[in-house]
């Protein structure tokens, strides 16, 4: 993968070493890709992003239950920073960034910083 419409992710190949898997959905001409984890714990994840839309999504639940879910547009940069995976939102007034690791366990941190 590359750069659209200003949205940077990594390689397929590292998004795949980072999950651990191939997707488990994948709509290259709609821009759309889907990984799943899960940990120890049974706490699942669901991570998926969008290079036409610029936007990025968690789920989390435990067993078959959603336990949350967040969702985020404008994205700028998503990037593997060793055994984390971050993504960068920029708007005119907020900056929002998301961390995701998975070992030991799932963790997943969204934050939004006013600018203004």
């Amino acid at each position: 993968m590359a750069i659209d419409r200003g949205f940077e992710v990594p390689d397929e190949a590292d998004l795949i070493g980072f999950f651990g898997a191939e997707p488990i959905q994948r709509v290259i001409e709609d821009g759309f890709w889907c990984y799943q984890a899960r940990d120890q714990r049974g706490i699942r994840l669901r991570f998926s992003f969008n290079l036409f839309e610029r936007s990025v999504q968690t789920e989390l639940s435990v067993g078959e239950v959603v336990i949350d879910t967040v969702s985020h547009e404008l994205a700028n940069r998503l990037q593997l920073h060793g055994a984390e995976l971050r993504a960068i939102f920029d708007s005119s007034d907020a900056k929002t960034t998301l961390a995701v690791r998975l070992a030991p366990s799932i963790s997943v941190k969204w934050s939004t910083l006013r600018s203004r």
